[in-house]
């Protein structure tokens, strides 16, 4: 059982490898096992490193049950939209732009969705969920957009 399950939530769902989570909060990996899996405590300064990765409040991280949205509140229907947004950007550049990094994000980016528009529908979405789901998706469309070509002195 652990005393994080908001953290827990976090390293399920956030784009990051478990090494940028131990870096971050100046661990080993073997303690971050024992954190999520067996009940180990952080100190303040590693909870203080693993806000500034998630950019979440301590509290969120510290507090002893999972974080959930309500649906039926305006602030995370509006959280929830911007996930939604990232998904349609995504989409339109993959299927209207044409672009092939998009479509090959898109795969990966359609589960990520559907799990997050599931969970959202039947109110289950936890805060890490949602946080995860939108740094994936934002990651993808950062990743995808066109980059401008590099100057040469060779004219084509």
């Amino acid at each position: 059982m652990t005393l994080y399950p908001n953290l827990a939530e976090l390293i399920k769902y956030y784009p990051c490898h478990e090494t940028t989570v131990c870096d971050y909060a100046e661990i080993e990996p073997e303690v971050l096992h024992a954190v999520v899996n067996d009940g180990e405590k952080l100190r303040y300064m590693e909870l203080v490193g693993l806000s500034r990765l998630y950019e979440c409040p301590i509290g969120v991280l510290a507090h002893q049950e999972v974080i959930m949205t309500d649906m039926s509140r305006w602030k995370h229907k509006k959280m929830a939209a911007a996930v939604d947004s990232l998904y349609m950007q995504l989409k339109y550049m993959a299927k209207c732009e044409g672009n092939e990094e998009a479509k090959s994000r898109l795969e990966r980016a359609d589960k990520v969705h559907q799990k997050f528009a599931r969970d959202a529908y039947d109110n289950k979405l936890s805060y890490g969920h949602y946080l995860g789901a939108y740094e994936r998706l934002s990651l993808d469309v950062a990743r995808s957009k066109p980059r401008p070509k590099r100057r040469s002195l060779i004219s084509a």
